[in-house]
């Protein structure tokens, strides 16, 4: 069967792709995270360096058209030739005729579900894995084999990862449904059109404007996917929006702050502001030479008399925050007009400790790290104040969303947790390793 490049999101994998697929980085995840990554948007301010983290909380409208349509790379593209890389490849064809497609072969909570559809989780995750074998082979010189433990000194291998996996996608599937059942949420006619409008996009995106629904279908049965567990697939993104909007809110809005600022210390969160003057003139990138860094210097030091000599801490920390926005050199500022939220380790050292050493709203004398002088003032943690943004719409993610995923995801593996997937008679998991070549 010829295997074709597809970038259609046919899995549950934008909304929680890390539940079901064998980690590259050497584990299966078990949690309802989001896989994609977030960072705060590009600027020069100097305490972030590497501002990663998993991205979490509600997807936006156009996350959540993305999340049920198309993205390149969700389903990898078999290469055309075995590569010389490759310490041995599974003949995913000899695999999938151990069983008829429509043959039911599990069951999760007594619901049975087919041969084809638990093969397209496997071979989907399959091929992840074997891209995974060949790019470390070429960029890193390392060579994996799928009998390899996933963790070094353990006895679970990538086989039996994927195998194990392809399985959780049929129970994060179902997982999802029940939840939406046991909330209330329904596939309206609201939902439906959105799914007939994906299935269209989704047809002009991958073979053109004059594509027909029998040609669509044919290049998904090309990946093993079938009709039913396309539409299922694609319902499953919006559920997952739907419930979490039902219960949070479109911006988490329905959190509680306390839950939001419980979040925020139970992960040892810190908020600060800082006003920075750069060693380097931001607007030529030349070095300022000692006079005009002295200067800087003073000037900070002037400043920091006056806000310590406004005595409400409120209207200290109003002004301090106007004065970031005036005078400070940090391009961040725009991004984080209430100040920085973070965890340690993610702002320079010589930051993380002036801002440990305040009380709330007590302002620092002039710290200096290698990118200038800062006047830094401790705030209280805030649940509406930005955390970090999006990478597919640069939106602001903030306490109150990340809690409300926090508490989504738990919810939701909460009804994964009480799945059980047995193997009907006749049928059993598949011994991968006889069918590595």
């Amino acid at each position: 069967m010829k295997k074709l490049i597809v970038v259609l999101v046919a899995l549950c994998l934008v909304a929680a792709v890390a539940f079901g697929a064998v980690s590259m980085r050497g584990a299966v995840p078990g949690t309802w995270e989001t896989a994609a990554q977030t960072s705060a948007p590009e600027t020069e301010k100097d305490p972030t360096e590497g501002w990663v983290m998993d991205e979490i909380g509600p997807l936006s409208e156009e996350e959540a058209a993305a999340a049920a349509g198309t993205t390149t790379g969700a389903l990898p593209a078999a290469p055309e030739a075995a590569s010389a890389t490759a310490t041995g490849r599974v003949d995913f064809e000899a695999l999938y005729a151990l069983h008829a497609p429509d043959e039911k072969v599990l069951a999760i909570n007594g619901q049975e579900e087919t041969w084809g559809d638990y093969f397209y989780g496997l071979y989907a995750q399959g091929m992840q894995i074997e891209n995974y074998f060949d790019s470390m082979a070429l960029y890193e010189g390392s060579r994996h084999a799928w009998d390899d433990p996933i963790e070094e000194g353990g006895e679970r291998t990538f086989a039996d990862a994927l195998v194990e996996s392809a399985g959780d996608f049929l129970k994060q599937m179902t997982a999802m449904e029940r939840f939406a059942q046991d909330n209330g949420v329904e596939v309206s006619e609201e939902m439906r059109a959105i799914i007939d409008a994906q299935k269209q996009q989704d047809m002009v995106s991958l073979l053109g404007e004059e594509a027909t629904p029998e040609e669509f279908f044919k290049l998904l049965e090309e990946q093993y996917l079938s009709p039913e567990m396309y539409e299922r697939s694609v319902k499953y993104n919006i559920l997952y929006q739907e419930c979490f909007t039902r219960l949070y809110g479109e911006k988490a809005e329905n959190l509680s702050e306390e839950a939001a600022l419980n979040y925020l210390t139970e992960n040892n969160y810190r908020a600060a502001g800082h006003i920075l003057f750069l060693f380097n003139d931001p607007a030529s990138g030349e070095v300022r030479d000692e006079e005009t860094r002295a200067a800087k210097k003073a000037e900070l030091e002037t400043l920091r008399d006056e806000l310590r000599g406004i005595e409400d801490e409120g209207l200290r920390a109003k002004t301090f925050l106007e004065k970031t926005a005036e005078l400070s050199e940090d391009s961040g500022k725009s991004y984080y007009p209430d100040g920085y939220t973070y965890t340690p380790g993610t702002m320079v050292p010589q930051f993380e400790e002036a801002v440990d050493a305040l009380a709330e709203y007590e302002i620092s004398d002039v710290v200096e790290t290698e990118y200038g002088y800062h006047l830094i003032i401790r705030l209280p943690l805030n649940a509406d104040a930005a955390v970090e943004f999006s990478n597919n719409t640069g939106e602001a993610r903030t306490a109150r969303m990340l809690a409300a995923n926090q508490e989504y995801g738990e919810r939701l593996q909460g009804v994964f947790d009480e799945l059980e997937l047995e193997w009907l008679p006749g049928a059993g998991a598949p011994a991968l390793m006889e069918y590595v070549r």
